[in-house]
């Protein structure tokens, strides 16, 4: 942001709204607004571009205003398309809104310390402004993609960076654009004509898709818009049959003789008497001759079916599984398991959505307000696995060597110990290290390999050891020499000198000499 821009904002008084229109946007590209200029034209923008009073026709028609009131009475009066819309806010936002280092596009896997433009984003998601925390703002605006199919939040700037952020009431922003789509300024136009201009830069517009394009989002409950009148009149029907007590469908018929006052008196006693829970079961009597007859019973199963047909078509348009709202449907075929409808939801529905709104924050907050690089906005998913489930999972990924030991207790808050930090391969049987796979594998190919190599066959990077010599058997020892007399010379004692026992006398040591002598001769 230029000194000249910088300088307008610091000067122009605190909510103080701007009548001029910013008409040279820098795309996010770093071109001008001139270099990206289009030539098309957006679908519903009437000649010479929108107005505060023209916001063109669209899928809508008529006055936009008027039709988005209508589609927010929907949702409050429709059971099945409040369910839907809170079930999908509720579910994209559970989380909470966080930052999160985009490790992705990094080479380090280590999260570096966070920068101060950083730490000023998570203050602002931390007190975004001092009457809604950001929970509640993005829940209001997952509302008004569903209801409305536009969001608009209001960016409050100072020196350059947002300082606060607001919501604002869908249907009383108007969009001022030229023929081709360019928005130059956003005016907020209440009920009771009080105004309100912004720059482009001042909103965050949110829009879902819409099939012909166009400055408009088109929203699941403008798309459901028929199965949910076929339900609030059906709806409504079986509140009327329920008023009056279910009452049967009669033909009466009345004597000639009888008067029109009479007929009018019997009609006003009709309605009192038999009309209404409190008179049910009550008869239904005449005088003079008159005759009442029952047409048809009443059909309130048919009733509720179609009320039961509508409310699926709701949930489809919506896409909401069943079981997300609480309709549980016993040997429903196709409908699936709780966590299959669940995943479902998550993955078409929800996910979307959310990548719709982080799309929009993580330009205008993360790159543009605060001029973050390698940072992005994300919002935290729930997990609602079991909790055996979950546990098997972490077993399963320390086994087969995903996670070390260490990993897995930091995942659950116990603290590291000493080894944890080795890979493991954990089979029925034995433990190995990751590092030492290569020779587990070279061992387990040979043990395989060992019957062929033994048999002769060659078997592909594995060969066969050359046996070790075995040493030839030892041959037999001569037999000793004959024992000397005693008192022979002690030459003659040559040949047993290495069997003497030293400091033994002469006796002993014969006697020793001719056990073993015999001894010798018996292993011979």
């Amino acid at each position: 942001m230029g000194l000249k821009e910088l300088t307008r904002r610091l000067v122009r008084p605190f909510g103080e709204a701007r009548p001029e229109a910013v008409t040279t946007v820098v795309a996010g590209n770093g071109r001008t607004a001139a270099q990206v200029a289009r030539r098309g034209y957006e679908y519903g923008i009437p000649r010479g571009g929108t107005t505060e009073t023209n916001q063109g026709g669209g899928d809508l028609g008529g006055d936009r205003r008027e039709q988005l009131q209508q589609l927010y009475q929907v949702y409050a009066t429709c059971t099945w398309s409040a369910a839907c819309v809170d079930a999908i806010a509720r579910t994209v936002t559970a989380g909470g809104l966080y930052i999160d280092w985009d490790s992705d596009a990094q080479e380090d896997a280590k999260e570096p310390q966070r920068p101060a433009q950083v730490r000023r984003l998570q203050q602002l998601i931390d007190y975004c402004n001092p009457y809604e925390d950001m929970q509640q703002l993005l829940r209001g605006v997952v509302t008004d993609l569903e209801v409305a199919g536009d969001a608009y939040l209001e960016v409050v700037w100072f020196l350059g960076e947002p300082i606060a952020i607001y919501s604002l009431d869908a249907a009383s922003m108007r969009i001022i654009s030229d023929p081709h789509g360019v928005v130059t300024k956003y005016v907020q136009i209440t009920d009771d004509g009080q105004k309100a201009y912004f720059d482009p830069d001042e909103i965050i517009h949110i829009s879902m898709d819409t099939p012909r394009s166009g400055l408009h989002g088109m929203s699941p409950t403008e798309k459901a818009l028929l199965p949910i009148t076929t339900w609030l009149y059906s709806s409504g029907l079986l509140k009327e049959q329920m008023r009056k007590g279910n009452p049967p469908n009669l033909h009466v018929d009345f004597p000639e003789s009888m008067s029109e006052n009479s007929i009018k008196r019997w009609l006003q006693q009709f309605r009192v008497r038999v009309l209404g829970p409190k008179n049910r079961g009550e008869p239904i009597t005449t005088v003079g001759g008159g005759k009442v007859t029952e047409l048809q019973p009443q059909k309130l199963t048919e009733l509720q079916s179609t009320k039961d047909q509508a409310r699926d078509e709701v949930l489809a348009v919506y896409g909401v599984p069943p079981a997300q709202i609480s309709i549980i449907e016993s040997g429903n075929l196709g409908g699936g398991t709780g966590d299959s409808q669940r995943k479902t939801f998550l993955t078409n529905t929800c996910a979307p959505v959310a990548q719709l709104i982080l799309e929009k924050l993580n330009f205008h907050l993360t790159r543009r307000g605060f001029d973050i690089d390698g940072w992005t906005l994300r919002l935290r998913e729930i997990d609602m696995r079991d909790s055996l489930v979950i546990e098997q999972i972490r077993d399963m990924r320390i086994r087969n060597g995903l996670w070390t030991l260490n990993r897995g207790r930091a995942d659950i808050g116990e603290p590291a110990v000493d080894g944890g930090t080795d890979a493991v391969l954990i089979d029925r049987q034995n433990l190995v290290l990751w590092r030492d796979i290569a020779v587990m594998s070279q061992a387990m190919i040979a043990k395989s390999a060992a019957p062929g190599l033994a048999a002769g066959a060659q078997v592909d990077g594995v060969t066969m050891q050359p046996p070790k010599p075995v040493p030839a058997p030892l041959a037999a020892a001569p037999a000793p020499p004959p024992l000397p007399a005693p008192g022979a010379p002690q030459e003659s004692l040559y040949d047993w000198r290495h069997y003497l026992i030293e400091d033994d006398d002469e006796e002993e040591q014969y006697a020793y000499l001719d056990r073993l002598r015999r001894a010798l001769a018996t292993a011979a």
